[in-house]
């Protein structure tokens, strides 16, 4: 088959990880501290924390908590979603119904220390992930791109030289 033949290679599956935010938030020691003293301070730093993943291109990331407030937090086109449960609803059920809708569009992954849930969403066809997996992962993330910036840095610094 000649190249000219030859399908174009296909986008890669999206992957998408959806985070129950009161979860992650008392099972990380720091955020469950924070959260005691100033619970809107907590969810602040774990959006703050997960926007960094998303914007690694790792991961569409979806951060949903349980709450009064109910909606979606207004944040910029491309930028990380953050939903609020409102009235009648927990952040279980809204996590549930994205997979679903999601179902079979990509890689999914849910992150919450609930086993009822966890098992919940891979009956869906989901991949469960702990709290702690995602702190690897936001470690992970975070090399990558410090790794990525020091390789930038290094060319631009050399293409500078070049042109002289």
């Amino acid at each position: 088959m000649s190249l000219a033949a030859r399908p174009p290679p296909s986008e890669p599956a999206p992957r998408y990880l959806l985070v129950d935010g009161h979860s992650v938030v008392h099972s990380w020691s720091d955020l469950r501290q924070l959260h005691s003293r100033k619970p809107a301070s907590a969810r602040e730093e774990l959006i703050r924390q997960l926007s960094r993943l998303h914007d690694s291109g790792k991961w569409n990331v979806t951060l949903v908590f349980d709450g009064q407030r109910g909606g979606k937090q207004e944040r910029p086109h491309d930028s990380m979603a953050v939903l609020f449960a409102s009235a009648g609803q927990t952040a279980d059920s809204i996590i549930e119904r994205i997979v679903q809708i999601h179902s079979g569009r990509g890689e999914i992954g849910v992150v919450t220390a609930d086993h009822a849930e966890m098992t919940a969403v891979e009956s869906l066809g989901a991949f469960g992930f702990s709290p702690a997996w995602l702190q690897n992962e936001l470690r992970v993330a975070e090399l990558e791109i410090k790794d990525f910036i020091g390789r930038t840095k290094k060319e631009a610094h050399m293409n500078s030289h070049s042109c002289q």
